[in-house]
């Protein structure tokens, strides 16, 4: 049995711990009753004794000793320094897309990227699963041992591709930053045209002229979707990411600034920073799994409801079916 765990990031409010406690029960049912992995809850020093307690009662008996919660330390939740908070809150107003996100957002995508992996150094591989994400299917297998046998550094769950918006400049960033490797990134990344006839092309413009403080003058922009791998089920080996070469383009990303100013996620930076790392040891490991955005609609940061799931009940809401 490998040094492993599986992380959850979470929060004490009535959502979130609803969230917590389905995805544990299927966590349990599916997988951890018979490998029996520690399960590290996070949060911010929002869980008391009480809240604690009540998600400690919602397993059962035999799992209750997996469960620990840690605290974060109180920076890592927080805008760092160097960001432009007022051009951060400019950028967010402009909401070019619905899936554009607040600054809570943003601090989550960073926390994932600069702060996540010092809090599991004494493990060999750790999973994170979001709190919001149910494990649909039995997985038979040990699927850190997996890893190891494969000798792999990351694998998830599907390949997707991220909002071309959010991510905007990502692909100009990295091959600046690796222009020996330039051929590498382009192969990360899908052209994406938005011209005048676009619903969002007046918002990127709004966005632009915020982010650049000039205003974008053509009928058309040429941007680029990143090729990630989702990370709200991930597993990966921490060592790695404490390895110079992958805490150096860290700090460039941190220097950067476009996970706050832009929406840049954690997802596709993980998948690239991998990719660069050892393109040869990225895998997919396919089980039925569901996020809430496709069990339910979600609002928006303007109130506006949003459904991504399917139109009819014959059709799974499980983002992957097992190949």
């Amino acid at each position: 049995m490998q040094k492993a765990a599986i992380y959850i990031l979470t929060q004490n409010n009535i959502e979130r711990k609803i969230y917590l406690k389905t995805c544990l029960y299927f966590l349990f049912k599916n997988f951890n009753s018979k490998y029996k992995y520690p399960i590290i809850i996070l949060h911010e020093g929002d869980y008391d004794d009480n809240a604690k307690n009540e998600i400690l009662k919602s397993i059962r008996e035999e799992c209750r000793s997996l469960i620990f919660f840690n605290k974060l330390d109180p920076d890592d939740f927080k805008v760092p320094e160097h960001i432009d908070k007022d051009k951060m809150n400019k950028c967010i107003d402009t909401t070019p897309v619905p899936y554009w996100r607040n600054e809570r957002y943003r601090i989550m995508c960073y926390f994932w990227i600069r702060h996540f992996f010092k809090y599991c150094k004494e493990y060999e591989y750790v999973m994170r699963l979001d709190d919001d994400s149910i494990i649909e299917e039995n997985i038979d297998l040990d699927v850190f041992e997996l890893l190891e046998k494969k000798d792999l550094n990351y694998v998830s769950n599907i390949i997707h591709l991220d909002c071309s918006i959010c991510n905007y400049e990502m692909k100009d960033f990295f091959i600046d930053l690796f222009p020996d490797k330039k051929d590498k990134v382009q192969e990360m990344f899908i052209d994406h045209i938005i011209d005048s006839s676009s619903e969002h092309f007046d918002k990127f413009k709004s966005f632009y002229k915020v982010l650049k403080n000039e205003d974008f003058l053509y009928d058309k922009v040429n941007l680029s979707m990143p090729v990630m791998y989702y990370n709200n089920f991930s597993i990966t080996r921490p060592k790695i990411w404490n390895k110079k070469e992958v805490t150096n383009m860290i700090d460039e990303i941190d220097k950067n600034g476009n996970i706050f100013y832009c929406r840049w996620g954690d997802a596709p930076l993980q998948t690239i920073i991998m990719k660069l790392y050892d393109n040869t040891r990225l895998s997919k490991f396919t089980f039925k799994y569901s996020k809430r955005l496709q069990r339910e609609a979600f609002k928006d940061d303007n109130n506006i409801f949003h459904s991504y799931m399917p139109k009819t009940y014959d059709k799974t809401s499980c983002i992957t079916n097992k190949n």
